[in-house]
Order: structure tokens, then C-alpha cells, then sequence
């Protein structure tokens, strides 16, 4: 029955290109719930670069499937949501070809790519302020290069990166991956490696304030990092990564004698050594840069040093997180994030040790503080509202629709956050360590195209201080 309906289509196939062309909405569902239908051809329109094989990659549904026809609804609207987390496209609209003669019907799925290819000028003054470096105008304490990324190369969703900074602090780095490298599209592949020195490094933690050693003649720090990374995605929401690594550091004799824990055991200046990252991701978020329903789960573990170069530090550590996003009503949302580290082994050197304050996690209203910690538990609440409901705008005068057409929205929400970090001993340098944290506030966030987030908070800490912050991506 299945292949006699498909043949019949495809015979038709003229006059149902010319039928009417129905969004898969809500309402469509509801009126055609029962009704089974064959999924016939999946027409691709407006991926001029990314390969076909990458899109139907995210597609939940196949030529030939039989499904109700609220299923195929449901998936659809799933299908929407991969391709967009993939962050290919600014746009992503799936409708039904329905010819009303068989119970086969076409899906288009019509794109707007975004613009993949991006070289980045570098011009960085090394000087606190342009006024500071104006008084000596000495180009020798500037920072120029060039930073080019492709997020899309070969239109097979390949990631290729090029970093050259010269001048005060330089920093050369390439990375290159190849997302899926089997025929099935789950198996992946990838390779990083980069040469960084700098003259200025963070050598201790006072108060829950970082120190810094900085010498004009000498830099402070040299890096070597090559990492070589192997990924298995199953199905669309579960993602393995296996990272293998080879790191070594040089820093300045100084820095030994103004923080004696540094380089933790070892009482060398250089340290050499393996390292091992593995990450399991669990992803049903309804959109990756900012989620409004769903949930996510990752856990890491890292090993650092396997005993097999000398002096090389030997620890490891396992930190998972969940996050839960719940839509209250049309306009009100809440979501919760849950994150705990534990760490084992060895001493940490200082250099590589990381509790609160660093990436995403730090409690909201500590922006200011540096809360070390061998293990840490955090939790983040969020309850928001749709200000501004999402809307669709086209900005005249740009001739691509890459950039022209545009989507938005605002939200402003209440938070309320946690936070404690076990530094392991009682620490009187750094009081924020071993004590619960707790912070509040207000924030407005913008959400916009290519998965930018911006971010104004005014929040209170425990200790009475108020501040105002600006940050780049969600909150959770």
C-alpha cells in the first residue's frame, strides 16, 4: 500500500508542486490528527551552501514513513528545532504540500543560511586605557593579528579556526573538525593545537581577588597545547566527545617565588604532561542559545598526568549539570540549573584549578570574585517574562537576507542563585571560599539572531554590595 501510494505521487508530482502550501501549525494538527499519510519527498530550498545530507541529517522523519498526521506535526516541529540548534541557519520554515488526491505529501523545508565565514581584524592595546598607552606610544605593547573562522566549511558543518595575534601577548592557534566522518553521520573527528605567551598571568587568589605578576622584559608564561578530539552522535539528543591532549607550560622563575603552590607538587617552572576529557551531552532543549522548554544534562570527567612524564601533576575530577525549563503560561517561564564538581587525586596546581568564577559558573552578583575551590555546587533560578513576544523584522538597505532579516525578542526576570565551594582547608585569605553564597536580582535580556544573547543584571550579594553586570550568553 505504502509503495503503491509513493509511485502514484510521484506520477502527480508536477501538479503538487503547483498545490497549496500549508505551515505546519497547530491548527492543521488538531484537524487532521487521526489521518494517516505517507511522507513523500522532502524538498530543501535556500541551502545554497550547506550540504543536503546535512540537513535531512536533522530530519526526524524519512521519505516513505508512514505517520499520523499529528506525529508528523510534532516532528516537524522537532526537525525545526535540530536544524536551528545546529546553528546553520537564522531562519528554518518546514511546510506541507498536501495535494489532496493521496494520502502522500511533500514537506519543503525552506532555509536562510547564515553568513559562515568570518575574519576578524586584532588590534588590542596591552594598557589598561588608550589614554595610559598614548603617554608612551610604544607599539611595541599592542596586540594585532587576525582571527578567521569558518563554522561551515565545505558546507559540511566543519569547524575551522585560525587564531594569529602577534605583538605583547601573542597567540597562535588552529582548529579544524569534521563533524561527522562516516557515511552515518555519527562519528567525528577533530584536531587543535596552539602556541601562546604572555606577559602578564594571575599567580594567587587574595580576598577572592586574583593577583597578577607582570614583567615588561620576560613574558610571564608560554603554553603548548595540541588535543586531538573524537565525537559519536546518537540519534539528534546524545552526543559523546573524547578529547586527548598533550600540554606543556613554561612560566617565570618569579612566579614560584610569590605563590609556592602554583605549580602544586612540582617545584619546577615548566610541567609537561597528558590530559583526557570525556563529555556526554543529553540535549532536549527547544533552542540551544536561549531555552525556554526542556531539559539538558552533561557530565565531565578530566584526568590530568598519567604518570608517564615526570613531574607532571596527577588529579582528576567529574562535574555534572542539569538544567530544567518550564513554560508557566504563554509569556511566564521558569528554569532551574543544578552543577556539582568533585575533584580527586593528586594536589591541583593553582594554574589548573577552577571553582566558581570562571565561564558559566559563578553565582550572579559574585562577577567580581574568584571563589577557588577543590569541589563546588551551584544552583540557578530563573523566573522570566516575555516582555517583547518574538518578532520577525527586515532591516532595509542590506541587500542579504544573512543579516537583513532579523528576529528579537525581550525578556526581564527575577533570579535567585547559590553557590559553595570546599577549598579542602580553612582558607582566612580568601573568606568567600567554604561559605554559602547567595545572590539576587533583576535583568532584562535581548535575544537576536546568530545566538546572541545580551544580558543587563542589577543584583545583591550577601554581603549588601550592588552591582550592575553585562554578559553574552543565558543564564542557564
Amino acid at each position: 500500500m505504502k509503495l503503491s501510494l509513493l509511485l502514484l505521487h510521484f506520477f502527480l508530482l508536477p501538479i503538487i508542486l503547483l498545490a497549496q502550501v500549508e505551515d505546519i501549525s497547530d491548527e492543521n494538527c488538531s484537524e487532521q490528527a487521526d489521518r494517516l499519510v505517507v511522507v513523500g519527498s522532502i524538498i530543501l530550498e535556500g541551502n545554497d551552501v550547506t550540504r543536503d545530507k546535512i540537513v535531512y541529517r536533522e530530519m526526524e522523519f524519512a521519505t516513505g514513513d508512514t505517520l499520523p498526521y499529528k506525529e508528523l506535526c510534532r516532528l516537524s516541529k522537532l526537525s525545526k528545532e535540530n536544524l536551528l540548534n545546529r546553528s546553520l541557519f537564522n531562519f528554518v520554515y518546514i511546510d506541507l504540500i498536501d495535494n489532496q488526491v493521496t494520502d502522500v505529501v511533500d514537506l519543503k523545508v525552506r532555509m536562510i543560511e547564515r553568513w559562515y565565514v568570518w575574519p576578524l581584524p586584532i588590534f588590542e592595546l596591552a594598557d589598561r586605557n588608550f589614554n595610559a598607552w598614548w603617554d608612551s606610544r610604544d607599539f611595541s605593547r599592542v596586540n594585532y593579528g587576525v582571527f578567521i573562522t569558518h563554522n561551515n566549511f565545505r558546507g559540511r558543518m566543519e569547524q575551522l579556526k585560525l587564531l594569529l595575534r602577534a605583538g605583547y601577548d601573542q597567540k597562535y592557534s588552529l582548529l579544524y573538525e569534521i563533524p561527522y566522518l562516516t557515511k552515518a553521520q555519527n562519528i567525528g573527528i577533530g584536531i587543535q593545537a596552539g602556541f601562546s605567551r604572555s606577559r602578564e598571568i594571575s599567580y594567587q587568589t587574595v580576598d577572592n581577588k586574583q593577583l597578577f605578576y607582570k614583567n615588561e622584559e620576560e613574558y610571564a608564561k608560554e603554553a603548548f597545547v595540541l588535543k586531538l578530539l573524537t565525537s559519536y552522535r546518537i540519534g539528534y539528543r546524545r552526543l559523546h566527545q573524547l578529547y586527548l591532549g598533550y600540554e606543556s607550560f613554561n612560566f617565570a622563575d618569579s612566579i614560584l617565588l610569590l605563590n609556592q603552590q602554583f605549580m602544586g607538587e612540582n617545584k619546577d617552572s615548566k610541567s609537561n604532561f597528558f590530559s583526557l576529557l570525556y563529555i556526554y551531552k543529553l540535549d532536549f532543549r527547544d533552542s540551544k542559545p536561549y531555552p525556554l522548554e526542556g531539559h539538558y544534562f552533561d557530565f565531565e570527567f578530566g584526568k590530568y598526568g598519567f604518570g608517564l612524564l615526570e613531574k607532571a601533576p596527577d588529579f582528576f575530577y567529574a562535574k555534572a549539570t542539569f538544567d530544567w525549563y518550564k513554560p508557566l503560561s504563554k509569556r511566564w517561564f521558569w528554569a532551574t540549573s543544578v552543577t556539582g564538581e568533585f575533584s580527586g587525586g593528586g594536589k591541583q596546581p593553582y594554574y589548573l584549578r577552577k571553582g566558581l568564577g570562571f565561564q558559566n559558573d559563578f553565582v550572579r552578583s559574585y562577577e567580581l570574585y574568584v571563589i577557588d575551590g577543590n569541589d563546588f555546587g551551584l544552583l540557578k533560578n530563573n523566573l522570566k517574562f516575555n516582555l517583547v513576544k518574538p518578532k520577525i523584522r527586515t532591516i532595509p538597505l542590506i541587500p542579504t537576507e544573512k543579516f537583513s532579516k532579523i528576529h528579537f525578542a525581550l525578556y526581564v526576570n527575577v533570579f535567585l542563585d547559590l553557590g559553595y565551594a570546599d577549598q579542602g582547608f580553612n582558607d582566612f585569605v580568601n573568606p568567600l571560599s567554604n561559605d554559602l553564597l547567595v545572590g539576587t536580582g533583576v535583568g532584562l535580556d535581548f535575544v537576536t539572531y546568530y545566538d546572541m544573547v545580551f544580558r543587563l543584571e542589577y543584583s545583591r550579594n550577601k554581603m549588601n554590595e550592588y552591582g550592575f553586570f553585562v554578559h553574552f550568553m543565558a543564564p542557564i
